[in-house]
């Protein structure tokens, strides 16, 4: 008959529980941090109901005022050129057309100037006009 090895036991039971502490360390911490990732996840989606419902709300009165008799209004005189019945239609023709300056970095800057060279594009009003 052959003998055993006399093996000591707390050595390897010890061994079994390092490693089991190990394995329920790491498998806590893997969920922590899956669990943290869905609450920024949730946090994220909430604030994109958020958006979407103030889109929402601006379509549904854009919606609104489209389907409005006063935007038919609109429509009609702007673009179709009707009139109210005792209304006269007025049409200014011959005019030509004042050329809108594109806005630039520049135009940024602009907003520190007088109103007159906002609007005509920085053309020097004379002083004689304006001590009137």
């Amino acid at each position: 008959m052959s003998r055993l090895p006399h093996l000591r036991l707390t050595p390897i039971v010890t061994a079994a529980a390092l490693l089991a502490i190990v394995y329920l360390s790491f498998t806590t911490i893997r969920y922590v941090v899956h669990d943290h990732r869905l609450h920024q996840q949730e946090a994220q989606v909430r604030r994109d109901i958020g958006q979407l419902d103030r889109d929402h709300e601006r379509l549904v009165a854009v919606r609104d005022y489209l389907k409005s008799d006063e935007y038919i209004e609109d429509v009609a005189r702007r673009i179709l050129g009707l009139v109210r019945p005792g209304e006269t239609l007025v049409v200014v023709s011959g005019a030509t057309p004042v050329p809108v300056p594109t806005p630039t970095a520049a135009a940024a800057d602009a907003r520190d100037e007088p109103w007159w060279q906002q609007l005509f594009g920085g053309v020097e009003v004379p002083p004689t006009a304006t001590a009137r």
